[in-house]
C-alpha cells in the first residue's frame, strides 16, 4: 500500500512539474528598442537579416556575393563569389487570398537587399491567411484539451490504485487532445 501511494504522489508531482515547465522557460518579449536580427551562413555566404526601422520590410546584408534583379523582374537572385546563382527570391508573396507584391531595393554594390511590403491598411490586410490562424487555434485547443484530459485521467487513475494512472493519463490526454482539436 505504501508503494502505491508513493507512486501516485510521484506521478502527480511529475505531471505538475511538466505543466509548469512551460511557464518557467517563458521569455519576455524584447524591448521595442532591441534589435532583432538573424546571423547565419548558407552556401558559404554569411548574411544578416533584420526588420526595417518602420517594420514594413526586411533588410538582408551579405558578406560575399551580390543581389541582382532577375531578367524577368519577378525575382531577385543572389550570386555567389564564383558566379553561380545561390538563391532566387520571388518578388510576390503568395497567400491564400492573393499575391502581395514586394518592392526590392538593392544597395551597397549589391550586398544589401531591402524588401518592403505595401502599406499595412491595404493589400497586406487582405492577404491574411485564415487557414494558418485556424490551424494555430486548433493546435492550442488540442494542447489545452490534452492537459485537461491528462488531469482527469490522473484523478481516475488515482482512484484505481495510483498505478492505474499509467494507463488513464495517456488515454485521457489523447481523448482531450482530439476533443480540443475538433472544437471550432
Amino acid at each position: 500500500m505504501r508503494t502505491t501511494k508513493f507512486a501516485a504522489i510521484a506521478l502527480l508531482a511529475i505531471g505538475a512539474t511538466g505543466i509548469t515547465a512551460g511557464a518557467v522557460n517563458a521569455q519576455p518579449a524584447p524591448a521595442s528598442g532591441t534589435e532583432i536580427a538573424v546571423h547565419a551562413t548558407d552556401h558559404g555566404i554569411g548574411f544578416v537579416t533584420a526588420p526595417t526601422a518602420d517594420h514594413r520590410g526586411v533588410v538582408t546584408t551579405v558578406d560575399s556575393g551580390r543581389f541582382a534583379l532577375a531578367p524577368d523582374a519577378a525575382s531577385i537572385t543572389l550570386t555567389g563569389a564564383s558566379g553561380e546563382v545561390v538563391a532566387s527570391i520571388p518578388l510576390g508573396l503568395r497567400t491564400a487570398a492573393n499575391t502581395v507584391a514586394l518592392t526590392p531595393t538593392i544597395a551597397d554594390e549589391g550586398r544589401t537587399l531591402t524588401l518592403t511590403a505595401p502599406t499595412a491598411g491595404t493589400e497586406v490586410a487582405q492577404a491574411v491567411d485564415e487557414a494558418q490562424d485556424t490551424i494555430a487555434r486548433k493546435q492550442y485547443n488540442a494542447g489545452v484539451g490534452a492537459l485537461i484530459g491528462a488531469g482527469i485521467g490522473a484523478v481516475i487513475g488515482f482512484f484505481l490504485g495510483g498505478v492505474g494512472a499509467l494507463v488513464t493519463v495517456p488515454i485521457g490526454a489523447g481523448i482531450g487532445a482530439l476533443i480540443g482539436y475538433s472544437t471550432p
